[in-house]
């Protein structure tokens, strides 16, 4: 009987070949489409519909007409530049299509788990030699669960190295469940308080918390147990301060003993193009990076706390 499984699709807004982030060696990095937060720092907005939408480079339009003219909702503008009215877009992807310049593009794929292990397969000889694998992270990965299990699931059956990225916000069985397939998990905390976390993330952080119990709690029961790599983005002006920080240590100390390390990002601007493709606002435009320094001192706190910590190198 044909495991009914093979045929599994979800959608994605990426894939990263031979990175050397986001866990060990050479990596595979598969974006998922989807999130339930809305952090106002992310640098993947594409991430965060799990819809199919039109990316929009007004820079590169020649004029032409051309997207206008096979717009099945006529959603396209008859302006300067052609801008898509949002409201009226279904992200058919016509547009995108007809477009000669490439100022449209689809952004969003439908990929069955047979195509994401294609991929992996080819990079097979990376991940031999230099400890790599394949990492799944979003968007959210918990908003398309069963997709990312069959994937780690499939990994495991053919060798594959495998490691997620989460906020953890989604239902805990399937967390409970993904968490049994990887050898790395790297799992977010943006902040303790949920005033704060509700504040800048549109969500409030306790479901995120209890989760993060029970994953660690969970770890005791797995052989061998996977890497908990605790984040912190850390963004000027929202939680990269010193309170912050001591916070999320007593927290780790008081609840957590089967985390690995502690890894602190630093907030960057990279993101803030893709958000005028998509005629999103962009909240942080006059954020400052956050500064070597800075995030040298919110390291040693960790560290003087009993923790392991490291500063992220992008």
């Amino acid at each position: 009987m044909k495991d009914a499984r093979a045929g599994l699709s979800g959608f994605i807004f990426d894939i990263q070949r031979f990175s050397l982030h986001d866990g060990r060696g050479i990596r595979t990095l598969v974006f998922t489409k989807g999130c339930p937060l809305r952090c106002r720092w992310c640098s993947n907005p594409e991430g965060l519909s799990p819809a199919r939408q039109i990316m929009d480079d007004h820079s590169k339009c020649i004029g032409c007409g051309a997207c206008a003219r096979v717009c099945p909702r006529g959603a396209i503008r008859l302006e300067a530049g052609f801008p898509i009215s949002r409201a009226d877009c279904d992200g058919c992807g016509r547009c995108a299509e007809s477009c000669p310049a490439g100022a449209k593009t689809i952004c969003g794929q439908l990929k069955t788990v047979d195509e994401i292990l294609a991929i992996a397969e080819r990079d097979r000889p990376f991940y031999t030699h230099s400890g790599g694998g394949i990492t799944l992270g979003g968007g959210e990965i918990l908003s398309q669960p069963a997709f990312v299990w069959e994937i780690l699931r499939r990994c495991g059956q053919r060798g594959v190295s495998a490691a997620v990225e989460t906020s953890g916000y989604g239902e805990w069985d399937w967390l409970a469940r993904i968490a049994g397939l990887c050898e790395i998990i790297h799992f977010d905390i943006k902040a303790i308080d949920p005033i704060r976390h509700k504040a800048f993330t549109g969500q409030d952080n306790a479901l995120i918390l209890e989760n993060l119990r029970r994953l660690d709690r969970r770890l005791d029961e797995l052989s061998p147990m996977p890497r908990l790599i605790l984040r912190l983005p850390l963004v000027p002006g929202y939680n990269a301060t010193e309170e912050h920080v001591r916070e999320t240590a007593a927290y780790i100390r008081e609840n957590l003993r089967n985390y690995q390390e502690i890894e602190l990002l630093p907030f960057h601007n990279f993101g803030e193009q893709k958000y005028k493709k998509l005629d999103m606002a962009y909240e942080l435009t006059d954020r400052q990076n956050t500064r070597p320094e800075e995030l040298s001192r919110l390291a040693e706190i960790l560290t003087e706390a009993g923790l392991p910590a490291r500063i992220s190198s992008w």
